[in-house]
């Protein structure tokens, strides 16, 4: 007879797979997801010798004060 000697494969599991949809970013990662949205597909952005146009500045102001409000409030729930 040709039957198998080895033993099968263990079966592959995987972690589930979480929806995009569900899940939900911090306010500093939607505010850095913002600015880099915006800085990849502005045409004066992308391109390295315009510089950056008034909304990145802007975006890029909103990223760093939701930083800053992050640390503050992670600084005062540390003793």
């Amino acid at each position: 007879m040709d039957e198998r000697r080895d033993q099968p494969p263990d079966r592959v599991t995987r972690p589930p797979v979480i929806v995009s949809g569900a899940a939900k970013l911090s306010p500093l990662q939607q505010a850095w997801s913002h600015y880099v949205t915006h800085t990849t597909n502005c045409p004066t952005c992308r391109d390295i010798d315009q510089g950056r146009c008034e909304d990145s500045g802007r975006l890029w102001n909103a990223y760093r004060a939701q930083g800053d409000e992050t640390y503050r409030r992670l600084s005062e729930e540390t003793p």
